[in-house]
């Protein structure tokens, strides 16, 4: 018969168990109790750590949740007299301010009387700003009517014997009156470099200390930009350096000073007076004179007195904006505005 296979059945030569080892035998009680425990601790270890991702899971999402972070800081609610503060105010306060203008877009600051919903924002505001100079003075008398004193910069100071505290002194610059000072400090970007931001800069600082870095940050920022719009105006009526012109309102001394342009006459000297006959032929003499090529007005007046007189001199009427605006064509940041203003006189001053 041939060969089928061991005559020996394989459960007749179990394999030899190692050394030290519990023979895995049916029946063996301490065997089935150490693999059940084995078991048991793989189990235990499997659901702790599964445990652990969750409370892990869990505590990224509750610390990424705008619920449970830090309270976000309302903005610094601020009061402007007029636009152009600000425009500076936003440059350098950014998204942590919140900044209400008390005079509206196309209106005179000279003359303007605020209305009873102005004086109740004005009352709400935490810090305020106004030229001074004679400029706003309806701003100062309502601030510090309404406002009981608050915190506030005012830029030029009203009078040297002024009698205000000691906190508001050190927002206050010295040796400023109303006469005499050309209130449009803004008009000259050099000026707002220099001085206005770093004052602004710190009025802030001191009302939100914690933000202080953040806004020193903007303000630097906001002053390398001011150096290459300066760079640019200096280069844009660089050509029209030595020209002349009339202005209505006599708010353009500071620019053409700053950009070598005349300023050789103002056809209004008493903003919101209609000038006199006799006024209005000095100033023709005189445009003759220096050899003016233009008269500068503003949005919102009426041309009729400048055209008039434009057209004995032989010069010509042209818009530029000292104040800018919501909802014109100046632009919605100090730069625009200014970059505007260039283009206004460039115009003007072409032959």
């Amino acid at each position: 018969m041939p060969y089928t296979g061991s005559p020996f059945p394989l459960a007749a030569h179990p394999r030899p168990a190692k050394r030290g080892s519990v023979p895995r035998a049916e029946g063996n009680p301490a065997a089935d109790g150490s693999a059940a425990n084995g078991l048991t601790r793989r189990v235990s270890r499997f659901f702790r750590r599964a445990r652990l991702r969750q409370l892990l899971a869990l505590s990224v999402l509750l610390l990424s949740s705008p619920a449970l972070a830090a309270p976000a800081v309302s903005p610094l609610r601020v009061s402007a007299s007029v636009h152009p503060l600000a425009l500076l105010v936003r440059a350098v306060g950014g998204e942590d301010v919140k900044v209400d203008v008390l005079l509206p877009p196309g209106v005179s600051p000279h003359g303007f009387e605020p209305t009873p919903a102005q004086m109740r924002r004005l009352a709400e505001a935490e810090w305020w700003i106004a030229v001074g100079g004679g400029l706003d003075p309806w701003a100062e008398r309502l601030a510090e009517g309404v406002s009981g004193g608050r915190p506030h910069l005012i830029l030029i100071q009203p009078s040297a014997g002024s009698a205000h505290n000691a906190d508001h002194n050190a927002d206050h610059e010295d040796g400023h009156r109303h006469s005499g000072v050309d209130p449009h400090l803004w008009l000259d970007p050099v000026l707002v470099r220099d001085e206005l931001v770093p004052r602004i800069s710190a009025a802030l600082s001191r009302q939100r200390p914690a933000q202080a870095k953040m806004f020193a940050g903007r303000a630097a920022a906001f002053q390398q930009r001011l150096t290459a719009l300066d760079a640019e105006l200096t280069a844009g009526l660089a050509p029209y350096k030595g020209g002349a012109f009339v202005a209505f309102h006599g708010a353009w001394g500071r620019f053409a000073a700053r950009y070598g342009l005349r300023e050789v006459a103002v056809v209004e000297p008493s903003p919101g007076r209609e000038p006199s006959a006799r006024w209005m032929a000095q100033v023709v003499e005189t445009a003759r004179r220096e050899h003016a090529v233009a008269v500068i007005i503003e949005p919102g007046f009426n041309p009729r007195v400048a055209n008039t007189i434009a057209a004995q001199f032989g010069g010509r009427t042209v818009t530029a904006n000292p104040e800018g605006g919501l909802g014109g064509t100046w632009g919605a940041t100090y730069e625009d505005l200014m970059r505007y203003n260039m283009g206004a006189f460039r115009a003007a001053m072409t032959p």
